[in-house]
C-alpha cells in the first residue's frame, strides 16, 4: 500500500510562489475581461508544438520542489482543472530502496512501486482549492513522462543513463540503434488531430452531440485514480465468478470523470446500461477509445545513425532497459565505489 504523505510543505510552497508576483504564475486560461466580448471559437488544433527551449521545471535555488510545466506533459494539461500546479523533487534513498523491492514480473507490484514514487515525489494542487490532490489525479498518459521528470531530478548528472534498442523500420537499413532515453525524446500520447473539434476547454474533457444517437457523448482521457478503481471492480467481478466483461472495462475508463466521486455503484450502474447500448453507440464509444488507446503508449523516438530517418519504438522492448532501472543504476560494482 501507498503510505500517506503529508501534503503540507509542499502545498507551502505552492502557495508561496503564487504570492510571488515575478516567478511561477499559473497560467491563467481564462481570456482578459474587456468591454467587447469576443465569440469563443472551438478548439480545432494543438497548435505550434512547444519546445524545449522554454522554461520546463522552475523553483527556488534552495527548495528541492520545483514546478513542471503542465503544458508540457503529454497531455498538455489540457484535461486539468484551471489552476493546476505540479511540484516535483528528485527521489530519495527512502523511495530508491522501496522502488529496488520491485517484483517486474507482477504488474501489480509494479504500479504500486510506481504509485508510491508518484506519491511521495509530487505535490498536485489547484489553484483556490484548499484540497490536496494526488497521484490519483493524474491522467494515465502523463505518469511516465512524471516519473521521467523525477528520475532527471534525481540523476542530474546522467549517472544512470537509460538505453534503448531501436531498430530502423527503413527496409534498406534496419540497423540496431541505441538511444538515450529522457523526457524529451519520450513520447507518451498525442491527441488524434481529427477529435480536437470536440474537446472543451470549459468542461475539459471531449462533448459530443451526436444527431444520430440523438445524445450528447462525454469522453474523459484516464486518471489514475479511476483506472485503479475500475481494476478493483473487475476483481470483484471476477472473484464473485461473475463474467468481467472486457469490453466495457477497456471503454469504462474513458466514460468516468472523477475517481473521488465515482463510487463502486456507478460503475455497476454504468456496466448495466452499456448492455442497452445501441450498436450505433457502442461503435462510437468503441472507436473513440481504440483511437484513444493507440494514441497512449510510450514510445522513445530518435534519429537512425546510419540511414537518418526518423524512428520510434516502445520504450521496454528490444532488449532495452526495464521500469526498474529507472532508479536502480545498471551498472557493475566497481563502478559505483
Amino acid at each position: 500500500m501507498v503510505e500517506n504523505i503529508d501534503d503540507r510543505d509542499g502545498l507551502s510552497y505552492l502557495e508561496s510562489l503564487d504570492s510571488d508576483s515575478g516567478i511561477n504564475q499559473p497560467v491563467d486560461l481564462k481570456p482578459a475581461q474587456s468591454e467587447t466580448v469576443e465569440k469563443k471559437e472551438p478548439v480545432k488544433s494543438l497548435g505550434k508544438a512547444k519546445t524545449y527551449e522554454e522554461n520546463e521545471l522552475s523553483g527556488a535555488e534552495e527548495s528541492p520542489w520545483k514546478i513542471l510545466n503542465l503544458g508540457l506533459l503529454p497531455s498538455r494539461g489540457m484535461f486539468y482543472p484551471e489552476g493546476a500546479e505540479l511540484l516535483i523533487r528528485s527521489a530519495k534513498t527512502r523511495e530508491i530502496r522501496h522502488w529496488s523491492t520491485m517484483d517486474e514480473h507482477d504488474p501489480i507490484d509494479v504500479e504500486e512501486k510506481i504509485n508510491f514514487v508518484l506519491n511521495s515525489c509530487t505535490r498536485f494542487k489547484i489553484k483556490g482549492n484548499p484540497q490536496p490532490f494526488n497521484f490519483n489525479d493524474f491522467a494515465v498518459v502523463d505518469r511516465y513522462h512524471i516519473l521521467f521528470r523525477i528520475y532527471e531530478l534525481t540523476f542530474p548528472n546522467q549517472e544512470n543513463k537509460l538505453m534503448a534498442n531501436i531498430r530502423c523500420e527503413n527496409p534498406k537499413c534496419r540497423h540496431v540503434n541505441k538511444i538515450q532515453v529522457t523526457s524529451r525524446n519520450l513520447s507518451g500520447f498525442e491527441i488524434p488531430e481529427s477529435y480536437m473539434r470536440w474537446y472543451s476547454e470549459e468542461e475539459r474533457c471531449f462533448v459530443v452531440p451526436s444527431e444520430k444517437l440523438q445524445e450528447t457523448l462525454r469522453f474523459y482521457i484516464p486518471t489514475s485514480g479511476i483506472s485503479s478503481m475500475l481494476k478493483k471492480r473487475r476483481k470483484i467481478d471476477e472473484s464473485r465468478g461473475s463474467e468481467s466483461d472486457t469490453s466495457f472495462y477497456s471503454m469504462a475508463p474513458y466514460l468516468l470523470s472523477n475517481w473521488r466521486t465515482t463510487r463502486p455503484e456507478h460503475i455497476a450502474e454504468l456496466k448495466i446500461e452499456s448492455n442497452s447500448w445501441s450498436n450505433d453507440k457502442f461503435n462510437a464509444i468503441y472507436r473513440f477509445t481504440e483511437d484513444f488507446k493507440k494514441a497512449s503508449l510510450n514510445r522513445a523516438s530518435g534519429v537512425c545513425e546510419k540511414c537518418k530517418e526518423p524512428m520510434e519504438s516502445h520504450i521496454f522492448l528490444g532488449g532495452s532497459f526495464t521500469v526498474k532501472d529507472i532508479f536502480i543504476i545498471s551498472a557493475g560494482f566497481d563502478e559505483l565505489i
